[in-house]
């Protein structure tokens, strides 16, 4: 049964068919990559291996193609997406490095619709200029509730899958529902939505910052860029410091695209040391926009007060 589907898989690959793609993925041993099977590039058939899900192939070894870029590759619904991310790695590398990719999560057509929404006012219930409170330049606006539906079922699936880290980091028992978590927050007085769209113009910047609302704080959160670098905007680099005990801040700079979306540390994160563990301060914000609109979704799973 195996050999009949790789061979039909094989056939795909050699006829270049786009219609496979998202069907599975194919592994190249001597280049290293994972492909589309619609790739332009001609692998001899005994170098090729198959893999159901991209996550499988990324946890085989195999990076993604910079030809073909099944990383952008985004198709299914929100739940396939999320299923198809390797979350082993993802909890590897917030515990190393307090931030990890999630890649591709939405589709051109749902990033543009978050954008052409953002001066719809009945969807928010605040705007924020930076300028004003000293955050930098720009602006950004926060849902109201009911939140839109594309960003309810966000904050809701992605708390599902990334709770499991958090309850490590932490040492608590967060609930393994969002809307539990809520509850838990409505007990401390903490009732407001906090999903925003942040918008950036030429010359605009976020400073350094956490996103603190209250005393109940979930501890990791998610951006989502929804414009494309390079095209719609240039600059805006996501950019993030950790501060450990006794050392200088430590600076890094995440490479995301249209649609990709990164987690990341809202405060402090457990870090290992030659001593044991200890907790290192996480700051994060946007680089100077040098032309260009640049539009963000930043998921918060807490809630605020006041």
């Amino acid at each position: 049964m195996s050999t009949t589907i790789d061979e039909m898989r094989w056939k795909a690959v050699v006829a270049r068919d786009a219609r496979a793609n998202g069907q599975f993925w194919s592994c190249v041993r001597t280049t290293g990559v994972y492909c589309l099977p619609s790739c332009a590039g001609r692998p001899k058939r005994e170098n090729v291996i198959f893999a159901a899900r991209r996550a499988d192939a990324e946890r085989a070894g195999f990076r993604p193609c910079k030809r073909c870029r099944p990383d952008r590759f985004v198709s299914g619904n929100l739940s396939e997406r999320l299923g198809a991310i390797d979350w082993s790695r993802v909890t590897t590398d917030l515990n190393q490095n307090g931030s990890a990719s999630l890649g591709r999560i939405l589709n051109d057509s749902e990033c543009a619709d978050l954008i052409d929404n953002y001066d719809t006012p009945e969807r928010y219930r605040s705007t924020v200029h930076m300028r004003r409170h000293s955050f930098g330049e720009g602006e950004y606006k926060y849902f109201s509730y009911p939140l839109p539906p594309l960003v309810a079922e966000l904050r809701t699936k992605l708390y599902a899958v990334i709770v499991p880290v958090a309850r490590a980091w932490m040492g608590q028992k967060y609930p393994a529902d969002h809307a539990d978590y809520r509850r838990q927050c409505k007990a401390k007085e903490q009732t407001r939505p906090t999903p925003l769209i942040l918008k950036y113009g030429p010359g605009d910047y976020n400073r350094l910052h956490q996103d603190l609302y209250g005393d109940e704080v979930f501890p990791i959160q998610i951006a989502i860029l929804l414009s494309q670098p390079g095209k719609d905007f240039d600059g805006g680099e996501f950019v993030m410091t950790e501060q450990s005990p006794r050392k200088q801040s430590r600076a890094m700079v995440a490479p995301l695209e249209k649609g990709f979306a990164i987690a990341f540390a809202v405060n402090e994160r457990p870090k290992e040391g030659a001593r044991g563990t200890y907790k290192v301060k996480m700051r994060h914000g946007v680089s100077e926009i040098r032309s260009g609109a640049r539009y963000c979704l930043g998921i918060i799973f807490h809630d605020a007060n006041g």
